[in-house]
């Protein structure tokens, strides 16, 4: 039988993997269906792993807000007043320290940092010759103002072997995996759960009535602390495994699917 979701007004959702499709748009219909269930006083609020630049655009289309949880939670966003919410960063000599500490161990590593509005990756970070002007030497890193997660990635290993390496060597963070092949670090106690605790607090609306839908590891401490956890039925079978229903894919307007029961709900 379905979850009821009578009492609930307020879904976190992911973006890649989740609301967005495979070529990271969104269909008209989904569109058309958070629309309606925004009409009806479901409230959609972006949980990502993106940062500022990456959401707003999603936001606007879907119109999504007022509030966006940025950076894995490292960053709260208020989409209307166009200003941060909450911040949680990295030292500069943390990161410089870390990269140089790492490199030397390994110089199969290579790395990009954010701020709350930028993504600086390090020369051959991204292996895409399209996104090449993106990247920088590394120093170009230790520059940024502020820093809210450092990204690496290896040459040979993917996420849970990388995740293993810098289990043992870093320390007083914490540790997330957000693709196949890159982990972030980020400032400790940051997750998605403790952005979306954040948000969920501001909006005035406690957990056990928030609605929850992802489909990656890094979305694992959001759908823990919700009273209503979904997964996309594309989800990884972790995030499967720990949800109690599910809806249809990304690619096939699962998060629309969800907003209409919740819109329904909401508007009876």
């Amino acid at each position: 039988m379905p979850t009821s979701l009578s009492k609930s007004s307020l879904l976190f959702t992911d973006l890649d993997g989740t609301l967005l499709t495979t070529t990271e748009t969104i269909a008209p219909k989904v569109v058309g269906q958070l629309r309606n269930a925004r009409a009806r006083g479901v409230v959609v609020v972006p949980a990502t792993a993106r940062g500022i630049r990456g959401v707003v655009g999603v936001a606007d289309m879907a119109e999504l807000g007022p509030l966006a949880v940025c950076h894995n939670g490292a960053v709260g966003y208020d989409l209307e007043r166009q200003s941060l919410l909450w911040i949680r960063e990295l030292s500069r000599e943390f990161v410089r320290t870390t990269i140089e500490d790492l490199l030397r161990l390994d110089t199969g590593l290579f790395f990009a940092a954010s701020s709350p509005f930028e993504f600086r990756p390090q020369r051959d970070f991204l292996k895409r010759p399209t996104m090449a002007q993106l990247e920088c030497e590394l120093e170009g890193l230790f520059e940024l103002d502020s820093v809210v997660k450092v990204i690496c990635r290896h040459r040979k290993y993917h996420a849970s072997e990388l995740i293993a390496l810098l289990s043992n060597e870093v320390s007083g963070v914490q540790l997330i995996s957000g693709s196949t092949d890159w982990v972030e670090i980020v400032a400790k106690g940051v997750s998605k759960g403790f952005g979306v605790g954040l948000a969920a607090e501001l909006l005035g609306i406690e957990l056990e009535d928030v609605v929850a839908v992802g489909d990656h590891l890094n979305d694992l401490p959001m759908l823990a602390i919700v009273g209503h956890p979904f997964a996309v039925a594309n989800a990884h079978a972790s995030v499967l495994a720990m949800v109690e229903e599910s809806v249809a894919s990304n690619d096939e307007g699962g998060v629309g699917e969800l907003v209409d029961r919740m819109g329904i709900s909401a508007g009876a």
